[in-house]
């Protein structure tokens, strides 16, 4: 009887770089949450008067993969993201218990699913004025 047997996997090609990219600014403001639009469901998520809205500026866009980069300040990870720009320099993530967050958290750029780079971060959380 015949088996079915594959061909093994090719080895030694360049793997794909998912470095995230640095982060050149950031921007705490206070704003409505409205949750986007989508085609062919409604967003689990309600809409929030007073949210914090952080946009991310990037040195160079996040490569596309199917893991999405989340958003660490101090302890608190940032899930929900939207971009900004067409260019992808630019992401907004939204924060919707701010008063959990201590001002001067470190915010840090990350793979969900993966631990933030342990390094001293230049950018800190400060609640807007």
């Amino acid at each position: 009887m015949a088996a079915d047997r594959s061909t093994a996997m090719p080895t030694g090609g360049r793997k794909p770089n998912w470095e995230l990219p640095a982060i050149s600014g950031v921007e705490v403001v206070q704003k409505a949450f409205k949750p986007q639009k989508m085609r062919n469901f409604e967003s689990p998520l309600p809409g929030v008067p007073s949210a914090m809205s952080i946009v991310v500026t990037l040195t160079e866009p996040i490569p596309v993969r199917a893991m999405p980069p989340v958003l660490h300040v101090g302890d608190t990870i940032l899930t929900e993201s939207e971009a900004v720009d067409a260019e992808g320099l630019s992401l907004r993530f939204w924060m919707f218990e701010p008063d959990q967050v201590k001002a001067g958290a470190p915010i840090t750029l990350a793979w969900m699913g993966d631990k933030p780079v342990q390094k001293k971060s230049k950018f800190a959380y400060h609640k807007p004025e």
